[in-house]
């Protein structure tokens, strides 16, 4: 949510819903179409959801549908990187 004010959203104004995850109650999640830069030349529109009550977890999950059905994300712990490439349909 802390995100969402900092991009100066009217979050009051948004479509909203009940939503829950792995560990977690119900939550008050606003949705809205922003646009994501990457950098290196990778920007694209995305539908997101911002949820209040969950800035103290200090992280949050992108979604299959609007990401990672768009690009190719590669994690590699040990080495501290990763890595993100345009899927072949993008």
């Amino acid at each position: 949510m802390s995100l969402a004010i900092l991009l100066k959203l009217d979050v009051l104004g948004l479509p909203k819903a009940l939503t829950g995850g792995v560990g977690s109650s119900a939550n008050v999640t606003y949705y809205d179409t922003i646009t994501l830069d990457l950098g290196h030349g990778i920007e694209f529109s995305a539908y997101v959801g911002f949820t209040a009550g969950m800035d103290n977890l200090g992280f949050g999950l992108l979604g299959q549908e609007g990401f990672f059905d768009k690009y190719n994300v590669e994690f590699l712990h040990q080495q501290k990187r990763f890595t993100i490439e345009p899927t072949e349909s993008s």
